[in-house]
């Protein structure tokens, strides 16, 4: 989606010099935050994944519990509905090394999503393709966390482990906010995207 202005808006704008200033540091202001934000999710998420490497045995074990459905089989009143989903725990390592590699593609994204802010912030004429950028990366980094949430709801996860569906939920949010902030047409100011 290309973010223009009417024309009369752009001539208005050169004519006034003041109003390019301010436009610019306003563009200057958001695109300086959207990198600072950018950065941040990458570095979170690049942390994630360093400690899902780091520590395999104990994130393996946690899925596999979540794929067994343990917690729900031990249960005599809650989940019994639902045990029919349960998968082999031969399914967890499969499953994390999945995760690993969808979370590494989505650091990628981010940090090249978030360098490609830095110019912008900077004052490069990097034109659309980083908005574009920045979308797929959240776009990605959002679907991370669906996908939990939509594994989580179909193993019943949220009965006993309510604080891990809480981070993703989080998780969420705070991509979809993201995304929002990256697409406002004032990060742009006044200026036609390229």
């Amino acid at each position: 989606m290309a973010l223009t202005v009417e024309p009369s808006l752009k001539t208005a704008a050169s004519s006034s010099g003041t109003a390019s200033a301010a436009d610019l540091s306003v563009r200057s202001w958001l695109t300086g935050l959207n990198a600072f934000l950018l950065s941040g999710l990458t570095l979170w998420l690049g942390l994630v994944t360093l400690n899902n490497l780091t520590d395999f045995g104990t994130n393996r074990a946690l899925i596999a519990r979540m794929l067994t459905m343990t917690d729900l089989v031990h249960d005599p009143v809650r989940g019994n509905g639902l045990e029919w989903k349960a998968m082999p725990e031969s399914f967890a390592t499969p499953a994390l090394i999945g995760v690993i590699v969808y979370e590494v593609a989505a650091v990628a994204l981010l940090a090249w999503a978030a360098v490609s802010m830095v110019r912008r912030a900077r004052g490069a004429r990097t034109g659309i393709a980083t908005t574009r950028r920045a979308n797929l990366a959240l776009g990605v980094f959002v679907g991370l966390f669906l996908i939990f949430l939509s594994g989580g709801m179909w193993f019943g996860y949220w009965i006993y482990i309510g604080a891990a569906q809480q981070v993703h939920f989080t998780g969420l949010i705070i991509g979809l906010l993201a995304a929002l902030l990256v697409n406002l047409p004032s990060v742009t100011g006044a200026q036609r995207e390229q």
